[in-house]
């Protein structure tokens, strides 16, 4: 029996340390590697609005997107979580624009106090500066987005004792690539103009609209084999939360986050025969994808002189 215990304690305490570890990982990724500052542990009543912007032509994207940081984290009372310069549309919407030059991800302590920020005099005059704006409202429970990385973890453990194969590295596509896939392909090549930016550091910005039962079967089976590339790579969901509407009429129920180890790796998935297999699985009723380079720690103050920003608005 003492055996049993012992044995017992010794396996738990195994995967808390392993959950730790996991953890702290991706944690390290966030702050280092993604440029995220979103707070671990917030109120409940916090409220997310994600923001896309258009500057206007030859405009800094760094100096408006800088100027709107310091007026959200004045008189805004929220912070910045994320800003980040789009630089390729995944998915266009049927809904809303699919052209925009940056997004913005902050958090306010309240429904209330981002509605009383927006309809401020000071978030009018700061928004004047963009050629166009769109904000979607998200709703982002801790405890799940806590819970993501150990979600991954415990997948990539299931995926190594069924003795799952590999998806890394990926294995280049060739002539048999799908339509669609060299259209991508052809597109992810824009990315190479924002390596100056960031180059190991790639976030796709979600809003998503289920489509049919028969889509979202469709679609279950492409996120459980891209989410267990995530699980072997480390890579993954940063943001989850259930969307929103607070400008428009456009609907969306769900809005994700997703982080990518870099320019090279997108280049890689999007032209593999790994993407060529699943692709068409990805099925849904509307969605924007926006894929974004982190540029939060890159944006001016007052303290700061301003930052290089290599691709201005054009």
């Amino acid at each position: 029996m003492q055996i049993a215990i012992l044995i017992l304690s010794i396996l738990l305490t195994a995967l808390v340390a392993a959950g730790l570890w996991q953890h702290f990982r991706y944690r390290r990724i966030r702050r280092q590697r993604v440029d995220d500052r979103q707070p671990l542990f917030y109120s409940p009543r916090a409220f997310h609005a994600v923001t896309y912007l258009k500057v206007g032509d030859g405009r800094s994207v760094i100096d408006e997107v800088s100027a709107l940081r310091d007026m959200i984290e004045g008189k805004g009372g929220g912070i910045v979580v994320y800003a980040g310069r789009a630089a390729m549309t995944m998915v266009e919407s049927e809904q809303i624009s699919d052209d925009w030059d940056a997004i913005v991800l902050a958090q306010y302590p309240s429904r209330e106090a981002f509605e009383r920020f927006r309809e401020g005099k000071e978030h009018h005059e700061v928004m004047a500066r963009f050629a166009d704006s769109y904000t979607h409202g998200a709703v982002r429970p801790a405890p799940l987005n806590l819970a993501l990385p150990l979600g991954l973890l415990a997948l990539r453990l299931g995926d190594v004792l069924r003795r799952r194969p590999r998806t890394l590295p990926y294995v280049p596509v060739g002539d048999e690539a799908m339509p669609k896939l060299k259209i991508m392909m052809k597109k992810a090549e824009g990315l190479d103009r924002f390596r100056d930016l960031k180059d190991d550091a790639v976030v796709i910005f979600n809003l998503i609209e289920p489509g049919t039962s028969e889509q979202q079967k469709a679609d279950r089976a492409y996120a459980r084999e891209m989410m267990s590339g995530m699980a072997e790579g480390a890579y993954g969901p940063m943001h989850m939360a259930r969307a929103m509407t607070v400008e428009g009429n456009a609907r969306f129920r769900q809005f994700v986050a997703v982080y990518y180890p870099g320019i090279d790796h997108i280049q890689a998935m999007l032209g593999s025969t790994f993407m060529n297999r699943i692709g068409s699985g990805k099925q849904l009723g509307d969605s924007l994808a926006v894929a974004t380079i982190p540029i939060l720690s890159k944006l001016s103050t007052s303290q700061r002189a301003p930052a290089h920003d290599p691709v201005s608005a054009a």
